[in-house]
């Protein structure tokens, strides 16, 4: 078994189809590096509020009855989890807003990853976050993988790593490593910029090497495109799409304005609109993961 600074995966649910796909992503990722797997559901509650719980769309019980109802579910997607694949989820229930329990809970279960289904976003919604899975991809200071749609397999054969040629950039560039070698993925390195400059893509084709070597030394697959567009998420998405990708790795921490209330644009597209998951890694104080390659620093 491979030995990652991946222990602990949440898995925010809801009930629904996207909920599903988390938990089936949870358990291959869960598998592969002997890690446990928490299950939470946030019951946000008031007068007016509807069950997520597809099987009763009317208004809600008492508190109490609804908690002992979801507590009941919750434990019945537990057993189903621990017979299709051997291992024993912890199921917990809280009210509140999702996105604040959420984080709250990751902290203080000292989460390592959260995989989690997105219905995505549009209009206001998308430009002022709000969502619940844009939350907590902008708060979060562990890796999220958000998802949308349904894989053929859950695992990570190609794995997408947009560059550009900013500076934190290639901050999600050891998480993504880890992960293929763990899988054995191709990596596929998509540098990406919006300008015709010699100086931009040679910084850009700087960063792309430097990956390249890491990439070697790892014995990984890998290859390497420069793009210049003036849509780069879709630029991105259409390059993932075409390569059959299962995994798109981007950076947040970068790219917000206001923390916890924007989140740049690039990513904002890419969480919201993207058919192959993505991984958002927000670079926090005390969260690293590192590759032990001497002599091949890629930051």
């Amino acid at each position: 078994m491979k030995n990652t600074n991946i222990k602990r995966i949440l898995i925010p649910v809801d009930f629904t189809e996207t909920s599903e796909l988390a938990i089936t992503e949870a358990i291959t990722i869960a598998n592969a590096v002997d890690a446990e797997i928490y299950i939470l559901h946030v019951v946000e509650y008031n007068e007016y509020y509807f069950s997520v719980v597809p099987e009763t769309q009317v208004m809600l019980p008492p508190l109490i009855s609804l908690e002992k109802a979801v507590k009941t579910k919750m434990e019945g997607m537990s057993e189903k989890i621990k017979k299709k694949s051997g291992l024993s989820p912890k199921v917990f229930v809280t009210t509140g807003q999702v996105h604040s329990e959420v984080i709250d809970f990751s902290k203080k279960k000292k989460i390592d990853l959260i995989i989690m289904g997105t219905h995505g976003a549009s209009g206001f919604r998308e430009v002022f976050i709000g969502s619940n899975a844009q939350h907590i991809v902008t708060l979060s200071s562990v890796p999220v993988i958000t998802m949308r749609m349904k894989k053929s397999k859950a695992e990570f054969r190609n794995i997408l790593i947009p560059i550009d040629s900013s500076l934190h950039s290639r901050e999600k560039v050891n998480l993504a490593i880890t992960i293929a070698d763990l899988f054995k993925s191709k990596i596929h390195l998509l540098g990406l910029t919006d300008s015709k400059d010699i100086d931009e893509q040679n910084k850009i084709n700087i960063k792309l090497d430097s990956i390249k070597k890491v990439s070697n030394m790892h014995k990984l697959d890998h290859k390497s495109v420069v793009v210049q567009g003036k849509s780069l998420a879709k630029a991105a998405m259409d390059y993932a799409n075409r390569n059959k990708c299962d995994l798109i790795v981007i950076n947040t921490g970068h790219e917000s304005d206001i923390t916890g209330i924007f989140l740049g644009a690039f990513a904002q597209q890419i969480v919201n609109h993207s058919k192959v998951p993505v991984l958002s890694f927000r670079h926090a104080e005390g969260i690293h993961y590192t590759i032990e390659t001497p002599g091949y620093g890629i930051d």
